[in-house]
């Protein structure tokens, strides 16, 4: 299995690359950037002109926030700069970011992610001279290729039942969020996936998977353990987030889910850390001394192509301008 590290956009451009430096010379596989708190293409860009090996991704993308179009452009031109090594993760977002952060109209989210992900396989592998042309429910384009083809693999945000659905029949692979255990991966998400897949004739191995996960390394376990902590709790504050709420509901935390979405906005975030039991981080986080989570990162091991991770060990509890992901890599 392949290891990556996940920016969440919180950090200085400056300390983006830095970190993203030392990961490639510790051994990482991958660098990723979360569209939120930054833009995903700048940090990338940055990210691409100080590293030479890692593959180099959005985690993910926001088809509302810009047309196939443009997504496939800048897709080509950063593949190009980056000497091939894009792999792009795409999602619909949810209601609270396109509707409040964007003004767009959460509808239709089946059909657009459809639509987009066709325009952009058919943009990277057009030849150059040749003709795109693509009619959906959503999306249409007529365009013609100016360059040689740069082909990307494409990741969906795939975790909810109907999207698993589109996303085994014609994407590369799984875009997984945080909060899956290895349990709901196997038992639940790649059984069903693997039955989309069989009805449509593909074979479910060719299906890549990737999942994120909260991590925090510390040789004491408690400080790691309540980062983690911190991390979920933060999810529902201040913007609800359904696929979390939906992802820890459906591996038995219902109750947690309850009192974080009852809390939020009403209760200190110490108080709503305290809502996320020991067994939540324990299943689905990754979360204590070195040796406990690198014998996490094995259970993930058979299921996972690639298991992205963020660092969410405070800073005064990590190595100086470093991060306590870096001790896994020892």
């Amino acid at each position: 299995m392949k290891i990556g590290m996940l920016f969440t956009g919180a950090e200085t451009l400056e300390a983006i690359v830095q970190t993203g430096q030392a990961a490639e010379a510790a051994g990482f596989d991958s660098l990723w950037m979360v569209e939120a708190y930054r833009s995903a293409w700048v940090p990338l860009t940055a990210l691409a002109a100080a590293t030479s090996r890692v593959t180099l991704g959005p985690w993910v993308l926001n088809a509302y926030a810009r047309s196939p179009f443009l997504t496939g452009l800048t897709a080509l031109d950063f593949n190009a700069l980056s000497n091939g090594r894009l792999e792009l993760g795409l999602g619909g977002g949810n209601r609270q970011i396109n509707e409040e952060w964007q003004g767009i109209a959460h509808t239709a989210v089946l059909s657009k992610i459809t639509d987009q992900t066709r325009i952009l396989r058919l943009m990277g592998e057009a030849p150059a001279g040749s003709l795109v042309e693509y009619t959906g429910k959503v999306h249409r384009m007529r365009w013609r290729a100016v360059h040689p083809p740069r082909p990307f693999p494409i990741f969906l945000a795939a975790i909810f039942p109907a999207m698993l659905k589109v996303a085994a029949r014609i994407a590369d692979g799984i875009a997984g969020g945080a909060t899956l255990s290895t349990e709901f991966l196997r038992d639940r998400l790649q059984l069903e996936a693997s039955q989309h897949a069989d009805a449509v004739g593909r074979a479910p191995n060719t299906l890549r998977w990737k999942a994120v996960q909260f991590t925090a390394v510390h040789e004491d376990v408690a400080i790691a353990r309540d980062a983690a902590r911190a991390a979920v709790a933060g999810l529902f504050h201040p913007l609800p987030h359904p696929y979390y709420a939906w992802t820890l509901r459906e591996q038995g935390f219902g109750t947690v889910v309850d009192a974080l979405e009852r809390d939020a906005g009403r209760k200190s975030s110490l108080a709503m850390i305290k809502q996320v039991p020991d067994e939540l981080i324990d299943r689905c986080a990754v979360a204590g001394t070195p040796a406990m989570c690198r014998k996490r990162l094995e259970a993930y091991a058979p299921l996972l192509e690639e298991l992205l991770m963020i660092d969410v060990l405070p800073a005064e509890h990590r190595p100086v301008g470093s991060s306590s992901l870096f001790a896994l890599r020892a």
